[in-house]
């Protein structure tokens, strides 16, 4: 995993500790039934420093889970010993992540490409693991939007996910939750945050996105070819109006022939489209937003 920066917490008592923890642990069950299961809860949460986000999570980790088996699985990991400053990953977050099923893990990796703060719509998401084909269909299930809501709610149950407080409609993911899903990606996912870039785009870089400036330039995505692999760019849109886009951008996009998902929303400058995009066999999500693009022929 890769060191990520750290942040002031804040914590709770232990008591409040607790009680938030119980409160996603112990969904529609009595906790008095289950004293074996408290007390093991009890010394779970002494682990979790007071921290309310890794109450949240391990709870939601164990949410309706009445094995004790389990949860001393928890309480005697590994993570546990791992040092905070290995990583600046909380074990609480690390252990969350680890004990999740692995089509939830590759769901919760890919949202590293938005960038902190992103207020983002839950059908936003699942189309975009629908376009990059994470959804692991089934004879019981084939419906791909009933089957995204089922994994879009259980990492919002874990606290992987948190509605946001400017629009009820759109979530967040917490700054910590943020960076363990960048953590585990590593270099997979790029995002473009400021003229210099706040990554370095390679040939392993799979995915990127870009948060808008006033002009995107040609030194902004110089690097771009190197990611001959490229499956999804989006285009964040920043306060800015009318923001201008480099065609050498639209040229080194249109022939990443791997490319699943675009998305130029936000770019008012974009009033048609190279030709070459009909050769984008892969793509599955196309998003032309708040472009000056009328229609696709």
């Amino acid at each position: 995993m890769k060191t990520v920066p750290s942040y002031p917490l804040q914590t709770l008592s232990n008591d409040d500790c607790w009680k938030l923890f119980a409160k996603h642990a112990f969904v529609g069950t009595n906790l008095c039934m289950h004293p074996a299961l408290m007390a093991i809860g009890e010394a779970i949460v002494k682990r979790c420093n007071g921290l309310p986000l890794a109450a949240k999570t391990l709870g939601g980790l164990l949410r309706c889970k009445l094995d004790a088996d389990e949860w001393n699985k928890i309480l005697r990991s590994n993570f546990w010993d791992i040092p905070n400053t290995a990583s600046n990953i909380l074990p609480a977050l690390t252990l969350s992540y680890h004990y999740l099923p692995s089509h939830l893990k590759r769901c919760f990796a890919y949202c590293s490409i938005f960038p902190k703060d992103y207020e983002f719509q839950k059908e936003e998401l699942i189309q975009l693991w629908m376009a990059e084909g994470l959804l692991q269909l089934s004879k019981d299930n084939g419906d791909p939007e009933e089957l995204g809501n089922e994994y879009f709610k259980d990492l919002r149950l874990r606290s992987f996910f948190q509605q946001s407080e400017g629009k009820k409609s759109c979530f967040v993911m917490h700054d910590l939750i943020s960076d363990l899903a960048k953590s585990v990606i590593g270099e997979f996912i790029c995002r473009l945050e400021g003229s210099g870039g706040s990554c370095v785009i390679t040939e392993k870089t799979s995915h990127l996105s870009n948060v808008q400036e006033l002009y995107d330039v040609r030194q902004k995505f110089q690097s771009l070819p190197r990611a001959k692999g490229l499956r999804s760019f989006i285009n964040v849109k920043s306060s800015f109006g009318r923001v201008d886009v480099s065609n050498v951008l639209m040229h080194d996009l249109v022939v990443k022939s791997s490319l699943r998902v675009l998305s130029l929303a936000g770019y008012a400058s974009i009033n048609e489209l190279p030709e070459d995009i009909g050769n984008l066999k892969h793509l599955r999500s196309l998003n032309l937003s708040k472009t000056s693009i009328k229609r696709c022929n």
